[in-house]
């Protein structure tokens, strides 16, 4: 249970007045510190390229990277924001290594996506650190990234815990992202090998919020009391599902017809919905260290350090290898928080993909959790500050 409190120990680390790190390494596996990267010609140019920022995570992650930066003494280019456009995206991360980027930190648009930008760059002798997705479409200096697969497991493990009859609702992702396919094949395998006696519901969405309501409002009016959960695989579609289940009656945790909600992301909002009561959990996606370690990363990139497997990581024990769709990249695998009111001991008799079998979660209470660092600095975790 060690490794699965480390990312919350590092978050301990950053001040909720500021968001930014205090009294904390900024040193990267491998890496001299960051703030000398400059040198004497100036600061370092880091490239960003993200798909979206319209989300609570990504504006914080925006706002963290954005203030280590600053911190290490690096000049970020952009975030240019490709809003699902894999082209757009290319030819975006093509712009920035025009502009002198040394590295570029891109959250891709699907994990096979950057083929002609992960060429280009190279031939420029620029490399890619991608972060929240694997790439499996060339090479890439490190892949920053929390288990996908443990996300969906601890979900399954959560709701197989109560839930042994009727339906369960799974609100997929993009299934050609790993994210997507990862967290999906998880829960799915979990929940079938776990909890046999419920019947799951599996609705692809595509990342699209209003899809994700519909297909709950849908499962709501068809199946009534017999839906027992929901697996909401990012946070956006809790601002519309939750309000339908308190408007159907179902909503308060502890009631006899609560459905149970989980989403995946550890913003503020649903840490103000578990403190409510209306949430039963969330995977905290540490947006903090997604930020820190990507842009550590994105420094030793440019810098020319060389890392390999075994290595210590950041977020993680070790750096791993990570193979998908043939291709096989260096990994920092930081391992996320699963948030719940109090702290739980949960046990699988089945746990996919060689996962551990136990999980004990970590309460909403706790001040290091990313969402509550955030929130804190922003007017509290259910203010329109913190979730704007």
């Amino acid at each position: 249970m060690r490794a699965r409190r480390q990312a919350a120990l590092f978050a301990a680390c950053i001040s909720a007045a500021t968001l930014a790190i205090g009294g904390c390494s900024s040193k990267a596996p491998g890496s001299s510190n960051a703030t000398s990267a400059a040198g004497n010609s100036g600061p370092i140019k880091i490239g960003v390229s993200l798909t979206y920022n319209n989300t609570a995570f990504w504006a914080a992650y925006i706002q963290y990277e954005q203030q280590y930066a600053s911190q290490d003494g690096v000049q970020l280019l952009g975030p240019e924001l490709a809003q699902a456009d894999a082209s757009l995206q290319n030819q975006q991360i093509e712009t920035l290594v025009n502009e002198g980027a040394k590295a570029i930190i891109v959250n891709p648009e699907t994990a096979t996506s950057l083929g002609p930008a992960i060429s280009y760059a190279a031939a420029h002798n620029v490399q890619l650190v991608s972060v929240d997705t694997i790439v499996g479409t060339g090479h890439v200096y490190m892949v920053v990234r929390a288990s996908n697969t443990l996300y969906g497991q601890d979900a399954c493990a959560y709701i197989s815990s109560k839930v042994k009859s009727g339906y369960v609702l799974d609100l997929e992702g993009d299934l050609t992202s790993s994210n997507g396919a990862d967290r999906t094949n998880a829960f799915n395998d979990c929940m079938a090998a776990n909890d046999p006696g419920v019947k799951l519901l599996k609705d692809p969405t595509v990342w699209t919020e209003s899809t994700a309501v519909t297909d709950a409002q849908n499962a709501l009016n068809a199946y009534g009391s017999q839906l027992k959960a929901i697996y909401s695989q990012w946070s956006s579609p809790d601002t519309g599902i939750l309000p339908l289940l308190a408007k159907k009656g179902y909503g308060k945790v502890g009631d006899a017809n609560h459905v149970i909600m989980v989403s995946d992301d550890g913003v503020a909002f649903e840490m103000c919905d578990i403190q409510q009561g209306t949430l039963d959990a969330s995977q905290s996606q540490p947006a903090d260290l997604y930020a820190k370690y990507a842009l550590q990363y994105a420094i030793d990139a440019a810098k020319g350090v060389k890392l390999s497997a075994g290595q210590p990581g950041g977020g993680a024990p070790t750096l791993q290898n990570v193979t998908y769709n043939g291709d096989t990249n260096l990994a920092d695998p930081i391992v996320a928080p699963f948030v719940t009111n109090d702290t739980l001991n949960l046990n699988l008799a089945s746990p996919v993909d060689s996962l551990p079998g136990s999980l004990t979660t970590t309460a909403v209470s706790d001040s290091s959790l990313w969402g509550n660092v955030y929130g804190a600095a922003h007017g509290g975790v259910c203010s329109s500050g913190a979730n704007s």
